[in-house]
């Protein structure tokens, strides 16, 4: 009887919560998708470096996944809890007929074996097919080599999936058991005719309340955007603005439904137009009475938002240095007495490794005080325009080169060299982004000092070009200065860039091998470390790939989650208020005016925690663009756009099922 009991309202539940299936569903395909990233290596040629980023990527995602597993487990348990309460009188029913709560434990306990099978075996089936095109993204987002497209399966993820969703189901389970036992018939047969309890009913409360929400989350908006890099990059005072403008959201939810009905009403055309009074009232209703669910709705879509289009561009932006990378095989950066090719043949032989090698230095002037940050060397205006960049911000020191370092550089890139005249220095960079600038501070003839003398810029413009083997761009400027002028400065880090000699693979590990004993034997106190280009190439591919699938993972799973609970919340607000579209049915409303309501209803519910979301998300991205620009700015109007289009296909597909559930229930 139990088994029978409980298919027959499976059946129908998933009839009427179409959504919370498709969701379990939806669920377990993405879980066992990202866990399955692991197995995808068997299709592609790795080197040393790309399979271990393919282990720590694999790593990350266990990690991640913990969190998912118990933000998933939130979703279900909260979607039950609707569903319970929509099966209240059904459950008061059982009782009045003579049945146990053991008795409708069995059967709920049935129920949720039965959706469990269901939903891991369709999301365990769909996660299979999306894991085989995933590898395909995988392969280009690492770009590597697939060498053959086969099927692959996860035995690892397939496990991972079913324990991690049977404890759901089993506290699901337990969850239930306790919300049934816990209520007493009389409860469970009069639940659908309660009115629900009004949190604000003042609205001159709810209007002052309203308006300090309002304050708090400015304030958080301040703060963070006038010493946003501060906040980012060193202080723990982060936690100021984030919390104002958590508690700011609270608020507004807490205080809005007041605040409209006052806001309308003083409009009587508005107010008393069509149906625009019950709207407002049920509205009014719902969101007072569900104001917790829906800040934290406004919260996720708002860190949904960010991770997307805050990680694609980090990723692209990542994936984009690499282009720009010079064009040789590895560079040491060293810290010693001796120059850096003479400490190296000392200690190793040099031309057994390569015959084609360049050196140069960092310089400073010994005097600080002649030392010029980039802010103050672009001036005021242009500083303030440039203040999202890092260094620009810290007002860094530019560093000094000197001209025939510069011009071994070139041969050694097979570029032309530079002349400088007496009293002259020029400048390259490689932010893109600093370029106008720096070549207005040069246009403007901004003098500065180097080892006592005031030089101005010659006529060669501000050079765009990258001499680093770093995964990040941080060249923001270094000015060229003659020869005879490097005698009043003080060295700092010393290069040497090199290209392999013969077999340029067994070469890079034995020269690796070399290079790590010198540095961890500190020899003649040294400090001397190696980056070859397969090593970064195969790192920043790495680190672009795990920010991809960080932002992809969470912000769908918050995307998902934000929009099911508000689907939820307005099918389970149908269903309550049937007996009152029947009455306006009697009072002569066309169904065309029903459905009307009923789209205004559900827009108004979806459109009010994405409109605080986007606000807030103005801000985020405001802060994801410095983040970005640590790494090397990039267009982002790509990542923007992708990250809308996402939006539109699962929010707004959540909103267009939710508007044709509750028509049809109301129908």
């Amino acid at each position: 009887m139990y088994i029978k009991l409980a298919k027959r309202n499976m059946e129908r539940s998933l009839k009427d919560y179409t959504i919370y299936f498709l969701t379990l569903v939806f669920g377990v395909c993405i879980f066992y998708a990202f866990n399955s990233i692991g197995s995808q290596k068997i299709m592609m040629k790795l080197s040393e470096y790309e399979a271990r980023n393919f282990q720590k990527i694999d790593e990350l995602m266990a990690v991640i996944s913990i969190f998912i597993s118990c933000i998933l487990g939130f979703l279900i348990i909260y979607a039950n809890s609707y569903i319970i309460k929509r099966r209240k009188k059904e459950f008061g029913i059982y009782l009045t007929l003579g049945m146990e709560n053991k008795e409708i434990s069995n059967i709920l306990l049935t129920e949720t074996i039965l959706i469990g099978i269901f939903s891991l075996g369709l999301g365990l089936l769909l996660g299979v097919f999306l894991s085989q095109g995933m590898s395909i993204f995988t392969a280009k987002l690492f770009h590597v080599e697939l060498t053959s497209f086969r099927f692959t399966f996860s035995n690892r993820a397939f496990v991972k999936t079913i324990v991690y969703f049977v404890v759901i189901y089993l506290i699901v389970f337990l969850f239930n058991t306790i919300s049934i036992t816990r209520l007493e018939l009389i409860d469970l047969l009069t639940d659908g005719r309660k009115n629900e309890k009004v949190k604000v009913k003042s609205l001159k409360t709810s209007m002052i309340i309203f308006i300090i929400s309002i304050i708090l989350i400015a304030a958080a908006y301040f703060i963070i955007l006038s010493s946003s890099l501060r906040i980012i990059f060193a202080d723990k005072t982060i936690v100021i603005p984030i919390t104002l403008a958590v508690i700011g959201t609270f608020l507004f939810f807490f205080s809005l439904s007041g605040f409209l009905l006052r806001l309308v009403q003083n409009s009587k055309r508005v107010y008393l137009k069509e149906l625009n009074m019950f709207i407002l009232r049920q509205i009014n209703s719902r969101i007072n009475t569900t104001f917790v669910s829906m800040s934290f709705v406004c919260l996720m879509i708002f860190i949904s938002i960010c991770m997307l289009a805050g990680g694609f561009s980090i990723s692209k932006t990542l994936n984009k240095n690499i282009d720009d990378l010079p064009p040789y095989d590895a560079a040491i950066f060293y810290i010693g007495k001796l120059p850096i090719n003479e400490f190296l043949n000392k200690n190793i032989n040099l031309s057994y490794y390569t015959e084609d090698y360049v050196t140069y230095y960092d310089y400073y002037n010994k005097n600080q005080a002649e030392n010029l940050g980039i802010k103050t060397y672009l001036g005021k205006e242009e500083g303030e325009k440039n203040n999202s960049n890092v260094e620009v911000a810290r007002d860094s020191v530019i560093k000094i080169m000197k001209l025939s370092d510069f011009n071994s550089l070139m041969k050694f890139y097979k570029k032309e060299g530079i002349t400088l005249n007496k009293g002259e220095y020029a400048a390259f960079g490689d932010i893109k982004e600093l370029l106008p600038s720096i070549q207005k501070a040069m246009d403007k003839k901004t003098k500065i000092k180097v080892g006592g003398q005031e030089l101005i810029p010659s006529k060669k413009p501000f050079m765009y070009l990258t001499i680093d083997y770093l995964p990040d761009k941080k060249n923001f400027c270094t000015f060229i200065v003659r020869d005879e002028l490097s005698y009043g400065l003080t060295s700092g880090l010393g290069y040497l860039n090199l290209n392999f000699n013969g077999d340029k693979a067994k070469t890079e590990k034995e020269f690796l091998k070399v290079v790590k004993a010198l540095d961890d034997n500190k020899k003649d106190e040294i400090t001397c470390i190696c980056n070859t280009r397969k090593k970064i190439e195969a790192n920043v591919f790495g680190m672009a790939g795990m920010v991809s699938y960080l932002a992809l993972y969470i912000g769908l799973i918050f995307l998902i989650i934000s929009a099911v609970i508000l689907s939820l919340q307005q099918l389970s607000h149908s269903a309550d208020n049937i007996e009152r579209y029947k009455l306006l049915k009697k009072m002569g409303v066309d169904e065309d005016m029903l459905n009307k309501t009923i789209f205004m209803q559900t827009a108004i519910y979806f459109v009010v925690p994405l409109f605080l979301a986007l606000i807030h998300s103005i801000v985020g991205l405001m802060i994801a663009k410095v983040i970005v620009n640590y790494f090397g700015a990039v267009n982002v109007t790509v990542q923007i756009l992708i990250t809308t289009f996402i939006f539109i296909i699962i929010y707004g597909g959540y909103f267009w099922i939710t508007y044709i559930g509750a028509r049809k229930m109301v129908k």
